[in-house]
């Protein structure tokens, strides 16, 4: 089934269920949303994404400070929310349909009067919203939400249209924008872990790497870490190299082990050993992590780790590079059309050593 026609059917259904008698109420002013008391915040996508909502996220919170926030997301994400003390409770979506009535049947029993759509796919979030009977129903749409069309399709059963903004801009000014438009003041753009952690001790300096990626476009060639990470111990007798990732990038990573045999007792491989909120600590333990544009990245900025960072064009740059503690962050930019290879290695080590040189 195509995304456009997925939002005909919910326009549909929508449509059908305001004759229970439930609108959504359209905002006019900053009064029409001055009293909330009983919010939910979506985030039901990746850890990348859900990390450049924290800003916007804090800033809710900033602005009503007694309000009963219920935040919804997706498992994989819990251990960076479950017992904050920022939300009340916190419930999990995947964001498909599959689970959706769920959903609804636990925000039903919160009395929502607001609804903050922040990162969660369309149209299910806003069906899942409306059948919450939430009279305020704000949502961050994407550039890629439009369907190449010139308006949101939902957009009438939204408090505030969504309106078209450029692939160029920042996530996180693109969230403020919508929440200042609605006189919701955005203090910082700074991203933060919602939870407490507490950086994992480690007897000599580390430098981490994160070879994976979402995608095979995202990442670099193994045979570039690996001149990278040699270079790196040949240089720094007193420095470990940890190699970071998931269980899906557990061969990634042995693949990189075996061209570092000769220094394998300064290589720790990590990946698949950790949990999340394991991964925050490890990586607020590092000197520096080298790493593309995935999410232990958004982590290692949020943990004030310095980062040698790799992305594929100034497009992608644009959207997600970091824009707190920039001196902590050495951003290398690929050649528009040549892909992560353009990148070599020397420029790599570069920021490498002028981190852990000033260390």
């Amino acid at each position: 089934m195509s995304k456009l026609l997925k939002q005909k059917l919910a326009a549909l259904f929508i449509t059908a269920y305001r004759l229970t008698g439930f609108r959504v109420k359209k905002y006019q002013q900053p009064s029409d949303i001055s009293d909330l008391k009983n919010i939910a915040i979506f985030s039901t996508t990746a850890l990348g994404d859900f990390l450049l909502n924290t800003p916007a996220i804090a800033a809710i919170r900033k602005r009503y400070p007694d309000a009963n926030i219920t935040m919804v997301v997706h498992q994989r994400n819990a251990l960076l929310v479950e017992g904050s003390d920022m939300f009340r409770d916190v419930l999990y979506w995947d964001g498909k349909l599959n689970g959706l009535l769920k959903l609804v049947k636990a925000l039903r029993r919160r009395h929502l009067d607001a609804v903050f759509l922040r990162h969660s796919r369309a149209p299910y979030d806003i069906v899942s919203a409306t059948m919450a009977n939430s009279e305020i129903i704000i949502k961050d749409v994407y550039y890629n939400d439009y369907l190449d069309r010139p308006t949101f399709y939902l957009n009438p059963f939204l408090s505030v249209p969504g309106h078209k903004r450029f692939n160029d801009v920042h996530l996180i000014h693109k969230k403020a924008e919508l929440l200042e438009s609605i006189g919701i003041s955005f203090p910082s753009v700074e991203m933060m872990i919602p939870v407490k952690y507490t950086p994992e001790k480690k007897n000599r300096k580390t430098v981490g790497i994160h070879p994976g990626a979402s995608s095979a476009e995202r990442c670099w060639p193994i045979e570039s870490f690996a001149i990278v990470a040699t270079q790196i111990l040949d240089k720094f007798p007193d420095v470990d190299i940890e190699l970071l990732g998931g269980l899906g990038e557990i061969e990634r990573n042995n693949q990189l082990i075996q061209l570092l045999l000769p220094f394998s007792e300064r290589v720790i491989n990590s990946a698949g050993k950790t949990n999340l909120k394991q991964l925050v600590e490890k990586i607020a333990s590092l000197q520096c992590l080298v790493v593309g544009d995935t999410g232990p990245l958004h982590i290692a900025i949020a943990v004030k780790t310095p980062t040698v960072v790799m992305f594929r064009g100034m497009k992608h740059a644009a959207g997600t590079r970091p824009l707190q503690d920039l001196a902590l962050h050495k951003v290398l930019i690929a050649e528009e059309g040549s892909g992560l290879s353009s990148i070599k290695p020397d420029d790599i080590l570069k920021g490498v050593y002028e981190i852990i040189s000033a260390d």
